[in-house]
């Protein structure tokens, strides 16, 4: 019987599998599902791995992700946190004065073993423990135009226009950073890194091929560890996808594109398509979920295909939707 593990990996191998692997990006929703506030799942790591690990036995799906929180590495930076409502993961005050150079002197590796850093590491390195050998472990981390822009608060993609030098060198430095802290999840053997970047999708063409440049660091590293990289651009166009596919990564998030569409724009390249659920759809009626999986899971996708959430499953969402998807996937 093939595991969930092998599942996962083998839509990035590419294999012939009998059904799509399922890694929806839950986070905040499985701290709903416990009643725990996030700021308290955090504050231990055994609760913190409880909680991650009973709504996968809940639901099923084939790859646990150790966070979704955009926070996590601008706090780590020395930005204070302010915390939000009880199931929301909290914020960070930026600094247009920020200086990258203070970037390069944070040690990552002292970082994860203190503060909610160090909660993440403990509970994936425990899951791994116990869980590793059947399921797909995920981390999710920030890109570098998303750190660089959280950090200073300023709109990176229009510095690049306007003040070049000054915007590369701020997502350059992040973009090491990144680096260091991509290589203390690879040390836990997880199998996929998945990289947030919203901005990414409206970079000038023109910045692209330097773009390339900053992520091959963080790729190229990723695969030595035999783990995969993941893009997750939240919503995108067709054709911010297609300009999307020259990063380099191992995979992409995307939804409203099906397999066929996929196959011809990525032209040969070797990159699995997330073929993501819409976070409209998750919190929709079971009737209009079930209408848009029919349609959309019915066809055979062939090999290099995962199915996935476009951006973090809202906490909220009904539990009997997740459930369906996975009752309809397991008929496929």
């Amino acid at each position: 019987m093939i595991t969930p593990k092998k599942l996962v990996r083998g839509a990035f191998e590419p294999a012939d599998l009998p059904r799509l692997p399922f890694i929806p990006l839950i986070f905040t929703h499985a701290a709903r599902l416990e009643q725990i506030p996030i700021q308290k799942i955090y504050a231990e790591p055994t609760q913190y791995t409880k909680c991650l690990q009973n709504a996968q036995r809940l639901y099923g799906y084939d790859a646990i992700i150790g966070s979704f929180d955009a926070s996590l590495e601008t706090e780590i930076c020395g930005c204070p946190v302010n915390w939000k409502g009880d199931y929301e993961t909290p914020v960070t005050r930026p600094s247009p004065e920020f200086d990258p150079g203070r970037l390069d002197d944070i040690n990552l590796e002292n970082a994860a073993k203190t503060g909610r850093f160090g909660t993440v590491i403990e509970s994936l390195r425990r899951i791994n423990m116990v869980a590793g050998s059947n399921l797909a472990l995920v981390a999710i981390v920030n890109g570098p135009l998303t750190i660089a822009a959280d950090l200073t608060g300023r709109d990176i993609l229009k510095d690049l226009v306007a003040r070049p030098e000054e915007a590369a060198g701020v997502i350059e430095a992040a973009a090491r950073f990144l680096l260091k802290e991509v290589q203390v999840y690879c040390q836990l053997e997880l199998d996929v890194i998945g990289i947030t970047e919203k901005l990414a999708a409206f970079c000038p063409p023109d910045k692209l091929p330097w773009l390339q440049s900053i992520f091959s660091s963080v790729v190229n590293t990723v695969r030595f560890y035999n783990a995969f990289t993941v893009l997750i651009p939240g919503e995108s166009s067709l054709d911010n996808i297609t300009n999307l596919l020259d990063l380099g990564f191992d995979g992409i998030v995307t939804a409203g594109i099906d397999a066929n569409t996929w196959h011809k724009i990525k032209g040969g390249r070797s990159c699995a398509l997330g073929k993501a659920i819409p976070t409209r759809l998750l919190k929709s009626s079971l009737k209009e979920l079930q209408t848009y999986l029919e349609t959309n899971l019915t066809e055979n996708p062939g090999p290099g295909v995962f199915l996935t959430t476009e951006w973090e499953l809202p906490p909220d969402t009904p539990p009997d939707n997740v459930h369906l998807v996975m009752n309809m996937l397991s008929k496929c």
